[in-house]
């Protein structure tokens, strides 16, 4: 993991939580030394907590911003796709090699770099610069494939969630967010909490599984000092209640900390603020990771 890249991705708060996040977990498999970033799509998508259709997206969108190149490859003996590599803006002025590249990706980050001269609002956690513009390109100026919901002057109604989904089109959000509200153990912001729910059920999301996963966090948390238990907007925004079962009611405490104790191996920057010191030691005595692995995930000192 770089943290110069991965400082650099967490200040670009000019995206949407999921893009974000995408570049985010993109910017922590970058070597500070090679400046490789070439995670198979898969285990990208998994560390994202999304479909790898939904992050291909927010990779055609994060390029058409300027913030990534991607890099197809080939292999030369087999003729196979390789993995993609992502070069990163940060990057931009001293590019990495990248072996069996399809394409001569150089020349496209000199033309995203004369782009970004009028278009960025990339920030530079180097210099803290950050120009007024938008990152995103403008169809008038740039050819770009991605589609940009924010500049179309119409805005189009948020879509309740469908039948097929598991409920009616009698769905009233209003109910919902009371739901919500009242099963979440810490209430954050409302206006940021309605907003996330919001996207988040425009997005497809079932309302059920969300107050399930809500009803199960609750559960969970139960004991955890409170500043260890994540506000409401923020665990709508990284979607943690993706992977909940709503069919079963009953929380699977074993398998909270099995699942505790893998992001802690894998230093998962979210475990710092949302795993207490208590949890820990009990997923020591438990034989689940070392006293060694939770200092270097920074649970405990």
């Amino acid at each position: 993991m770089s943290h110069r890249a991965v400082n650099w991705a967490l200040e670009q708060r000019q995206l949407k939580p999921a893009p974000w996040r995408v570049l985010v977990m993109l910017a922590d498999r970058h070597n500070k030394d090679t400046l490789r970033v070439d995670p198979e799509q898969a285990l990208l998508a998994h560390d994202c907590n999304m479909s790898r259709s939904t992050v291909n997206q927010h990779l055609k969108d994060l390029e058409g911003g300027g913030l990534i190149i991607r890099v197809q490859r080939v292999n030369p003996k087999t003729q196979k796709q390789m993995p993609t590599f992502y070069v990163l803006a940060i990057d931009f002025d001293n590019p990495p090699e990248v072996e069996h590249a399809v394409s001569d990706f150089r020349t496209r980050i000199i033309e995203v770099q004369n782009g970004n001269k009028s278009l960025s609002h990339v920030q530079n956690s180097d210099t803290g610069a950050v120009s007024g513009k938008s990152a995103i390109p403008c169809p008038k100026n740039r050819q770009s494939r991605v589609r940009n919901s924010d500049t179309n002057p119409v805005k189009e109604p948020v879509k309740e969630p469908c039948v097929s989904r598991g409920h009616t089109q009698d769905f009233v959000f209003s109910d919902f967010f009371e739901k919500f509200t009242a099963a979440y153990p810490r209430a954050g912001k409302r206006d940021l909490t309605e907003a996330a729910l919001r996207e988040a059920l425009g997005e497809g999301a079932d309302p059920n599984q969300i107050l399930a996963a809500a009803k199960a966090y609750a559960e969970e948390q139960k004991g955890n000092a409170r500043q260890y238990i994540a506000y409401s907007e923020n665990w709508v925004k990284a979607k943690r209640w993706e992977g909940h079962d709503v069919s079963g009611q009953k929380v699977d405490r074993d398998l909270i900390l099995r699942q505790r104790a893998k992001a802690i191996k894998e230093c998962q920057p979210w475990v710092v603020a949302h795993v207490s010191a208590t949890s820990a030691r009990e997923m020591i005595e438990l034989g689940l990771i070392t006293e060694a692995e939770c200092k270097a995930a920074g649970v405990m000192r």
